[in-house]
């Protein structure tokens, strides 16, 4: 391959707006109902979607500042610029596997884009361990005023994809 047919190759970074929610993985997105947890199914931590993964990478659902990252890498929290707040967690009960299976991109504090990688996990460790891989999106605060954020029907979304309608 030639020097300008790497430079195709080379990855495109998509650019997306402040007010954009993204799909954090390749997978199916699914209602909170469809999650086998109480706590998550219930939306006890905020308004919840669910993601069935079908690959291990994980993304950053806005642009915005990580505020939080576990150690483990199972959870992960970002500060949109309008001040609200998304929580990502990996999987069910998977912070017991301490970190195993578990490869972080970004510390606690960066910036960071819609679309941008930050997790790489290893559903076959997940399955293994006997957890299930099944990942939340909870919007923990919200800025708007209708106190929630539109979510595009659910089915199979593409990693980076837009999946707000409007916030």
């Amino acid at each position: 391959m030639d020097l300008f047919g790497k430079l195709k190759k080379k990855e495109e970074t998509k650019i997306y707006g402040d007010n954009e929610v993204t799909a954090i993985a390749n997978a199916k997105m699914i209602p909170a109902s469809a999650i086998n947890d109480p706590a998550f199914s219930k939306e006890m931590l905020g308004q919840t979607i669910g993601f069935e993964l079908k690959d291990g990478l994980i993304v950053s659902p806005a642009n915005g500042t990580l505020e939080v990252m576990f150690p483990t890498g199972h959870a992960f929290g970002v500060r949109m610029h309008d001040d609200t707040a998304l929580l990502v967690h990996i999987g069910i009960d998977t912070v017991e596997m301490d970190g195993e299976g578990f490869q972080v991109f970004a510390k606690q504090g960066d910036k960071v884009r819609a679309g941008q990688k930050l997790v790489k996990v290893d559903l076959d460790k997940i399955k293994k361990a006997g957890f299930d891989s099944t990942t939340m999106l909870i919007v923990t605060e919200v800025s708007n005023s209708n106190g929630k954020i539109d979510f595009i029907d659910f089915g199979d979304v593409e990693c980076g994809e837009i999946i707000n309608k409007s916030l």
